[in-house]
């Protein structure tokens, strides 16, 4: 029978793993509370009377925005939309507000 000579090479139970590359984080929305921020959305798009076409358009896509890109280009999203006059200026300040509230870095 063979016999393995030589002793284990692999890491050790008190060698901690080291991270290869660092990545920056960023900040972005939080997935543990989505549907109060969803909630909290369509709330605001209701007392400023917005499209409901419209509203559940902008809500699909700040929340892909915001939970796979950043926080900071679902706002630009969010002023993107509000230049078009899709709504008023009133609305993008709710809702960035609404988005430094539900963010979390990762």
């Amino acid at each position: 029978m063979a016999r393995r000579g030589g002793k284990f090479k692999g890491r050790k139970r008190y060698d901690q793993r080291r991270p290869t590359g660092s990545t920056e984080r960023t900040s972005m929305l939080n997935l543990y509370k989505i549907t109060p921020f969803k909630y909290d959305m369509k709330e605001i798009m209701t007392h400023y009377r917005v499209d409901e076409a419209v509203a559940s358009t902008v809500i699909a896509s700040v929340v892909a925005k915001g939970s796979r890109i950043s926080i900071n280009s679902a706002r630009d999203y969010v002023h993107v939309q509000q230049k078009a006059g899709l709504y008023s200026k009133e609305v993008s300040d709710e809702i960035c507000d609404l988005l430094g509230r539900y963010t979390k870095y990762r």
